[in-house]
């Protein structure tokens, strides 16, 4: 593969995320766009500096993400995602019993951050079990919310509302299904390219 094809490509996959936007530091679209970068050839640190990354190891989890999970791997997940405490502890379990480190052992669960896990096992070696229990919301913050009148929405209000965040997630989805098969082709070629040059 030569430069300008390496060019081609990242200015491919930077239109791309120019077009979408949607506004998340590290998008399902910049992740493509770094994880293909690396694929042709650039390093995990040149691309941490390029993208402004504090740990180019974040680079290498999303490589392995998308190894292992295909595009699904790199999707951005909310932050508000809850936990049960026997999987917490099946987490941690496993991570002692492997000797693995807090990226394998998220990589092995599919978390997308190893972070999440230190701090499980903060909370455990600090608190045990009840450590790892979640206390949902700040007592102070709830009762002062407990007291205000609520006027509840009409159905069709409801209706209404339903409507657009359908079509609204539609329309993500087919943009992201549409990003998904052009990087796909890119990938594709790429590899073909690769298979033919590696004959003698």
């Amino acid at each position: 593969m030569n430069i300008n094809e390496n060019t081609d490509l990242i200015g491919f996959i930077v239109w791309l995320i120019c077009s979408c936007n949607l506004g998340t530091k590290f998008n399902l679209e910049l992740r493509i766009s770094i994880v293909t970068q690396y694929l042709t050839g650039i390093s995990s640190i040149q691309l941490a500096r390029k993208y402004h990354i504090a740990n180019n190891e974040t680079i290498l989890l999303w490589v392995h993400r998308f190894n292992r999970f295909g595009i699904a791997g790199l999707k951005p997940r909310p932050m508000n995602l809850e936990y049960s405490s026997e999987f917490k502890i099946e987490v941690l379990n496993w991570k002692q019993q492997h000797q693995a480190s807090l990226s394998e052992t998220a990589l092995h669960f599919n978390l997308s951050s190893p972070s999440t896990i230190w701090q499980w096992q903060r909370k455990f070696d600090l608190k045990g079990l009840s450590g790892l229990n979640r206390v949902r919301g700040d007592p102070k913050t709830m009762a002062k919310h407990k007291h205000k009148k609520v006027t509840k929405p009409t159905t069709a209000q409801i209706q209404a509302r339903h409507d657009k965040d359908e079509l609204k997630q539609l329309k993500q989805e087919n943009k992201m299904l549409r990003i998904e098969n052009e990087f796909l082709k890119k990938l594709d070629a790429l590899d073909h390219e690769k298979s033919a040059h590696a004959k003698p």
